[in-house]
């Protein structure tokens, strides 16, 4: 482009609008590299939430989770048909093999077959509460099956967290690896020149190689860990594990602040919370529906049909419409009744105890989130001045070294203090990552 540009200049003396033409021609190039650049620049990026989206809907045990709640919702629905009448038709028929020629006849003539067709239409009336138990537990099956359905979610999120921020984390101990293994190798070249100059013994350069090579050894894990950590980032959305994974978020990024919630809100907002409440509803009613059995049981029914006589003498079939009513009153069940009715409230009573042992642990959760939230912010901002003082001293401690001030042993031991520093702050950085993530999973956000 600077040729062109060299030959247009060159010539535009001989043009009265060479000028113009010139200055439109370079800022023409000018925008084209600009946007190339641009182009170059932008790399296809991986956000968080977005990869939360791609786990959720790629996730098998939330799609298992999902369809349990569709059956508990058919079940619910098959409870209600219970309230409505029950239409049944039969029909039954019988052939004599032996009066084979006896199919018709004049009327009071054996005939031989016979017929019948019968239909019942049955409506329980009152069946002592159980109907309405039964509904009420499978209201309660639905709803705790949309409970269980949210609180896998929530362990979907907190899971497709941790291993992003892993990788992330992996990506910036790579980073870190090549730097130290390109800082190493910059103290090497400086200290092979000067053995070779005979400026300095073999010592040092043998002990510069052993930290290389560490270096080396340390970037090699380092790059094993970060292909280990992109394989379950694309097995747990659904990809080939060795898929290419566009750029991730930095490790160190600054996260939104959380919203601190109190305890009680953080209740209302758990689904293993809304859980035990549901659970000691879904108990009350199989206690009603254990005790409805010792309850009077009304049901009515109205059939009719068809049939003729046995043995079938040729009269007219004629249609046969029946009203009725069944009750049936328990009288004595030497305490039955009473006793299921301990029975069940015992139970209501382990459920009772379950909500206060999930509030515990509820609290302890929630806890131990708040202080891993405080305390590692101060462990970053820690690591943070940490290194900042470990690259100091390695500068100082590899200058004193050239000038002949510092021994070998400083150089080495300022190096594994500044690799460590690094390894600690990337840590840090995982850590504050993963304490907010964990913060949201207990107030299920």
């Amino acid at each position: 482009m600077k040729q062109f540009l060299f030959l247009y200049n060159k010539n535009s003396f001989h043009s009265p609008l060479s000028f113009g033409e010139g200055l439109g021609v370079r800022l023409f190039f000018l925008l084209i590299l600009f946007f190339c650049t641009a182009l170059q620049a932008q790399q296809p990026h991986l956000s968080r939430e977005e990869y939360r989206d791609r786990v959720e809907k790629y996730s098998q045990i939330l799609k298992q989770q999902h369809l349990k709640t569709i059956a508990s919702r058919e079940g619910r629905k098959i409870a209600f048909t219970g309230f409505l009448p029950q239409v049944d038709l039969s029909g039954e028929g019988t052939l004599n093999l032996k009066e084979l020629k006896a199919w018709n006849g004049e009327p009071g003539e054996y005939r031989n077959h016979t017929y019948q067709g019968v239909f019942v239409v049955a409506q329980p009336l009152y069946t002592g509460g159980a109907l309405q138990a039964q509904n009420r537990i499978a209201k309660a099956d639905e709803q705790l099956s949309k409970l269980s359905e949210e609180l896998t979610l929530d362990q979907i999120h907190y899971q497709s967290d941790a291993i992003y921020w892993n990788a992330s984390s992996a990506r910036a101990l790579l980073d870190a690896a090549a730097q130290y293994q390109e800082v190493v190798q910059q103290q090497y070249n400086i200290i092979q020149d000067r053995f070779e100059d005979g400026m300095i013994s073999r010592t040092d350069l043998l002990m510069i190689s052993t930290r290389r090579k560490e270096a080396e050894l340390q970037y090699i894990n380092a790059r094993q860990n970060y292909t280990l950590a992109l394989q379950k980032l694309n097995i747990l959305m659904g990809e080939a594990p060795n898929a290419p994974v566009d750029s991730l978020c930095a490790i160190g990024v600054v996260c939104p602040p959380v919203t601190i919630l109190s305890l009680d809100d953080v209740l209302q907002r758990r689904a293993d919370y809304a859980s035990t409440e549901v659970n000691i509803i879904k108990s009350e009613a199989q206690r009603k529906a254990a005790i409805s059995q010792y309850n009077p049981q009304v049901n009515m029914f109205v059939t009719g049909g068809w049939a003729t006589a046995s043995p079938n003498l040729g009269f007219d079939v004629k249609f046969t419409p029946i009203l009725g009513m069944n009750v049936n009153i328990p009288i004595l069940r030497w305490g039955a009744r009473f006793k299921a009715n301990r029975q069940q409230k015992a139970y209501i009573g382990i459920q009772k105890l379950q909500q206060s042992y999930v509030t515990d642990n509820i609290k302890e959760e929630l806890a131990a989130a708040l202080t891993k939230l405080e305390e590692t912010n101060y462990q970053v901002q820690t690591a943070e001045e940490n290194k900042e003082l470990a690259e100091e001293n390695l500068d100082l401690a590899t200058f004193s070294y050239n000038e002949g001030k510092a021994s070998m042993v400083d150089v080495l031991s300022a190096q594994l203090s500044w690799t460590q520093a690094h390894t600690s702050l990337i840590n840090a950085y995982l850590a504050a990552k993963m304490a907010v993530s964990e913060y949201r999973k207990v107030i299920s956000e």
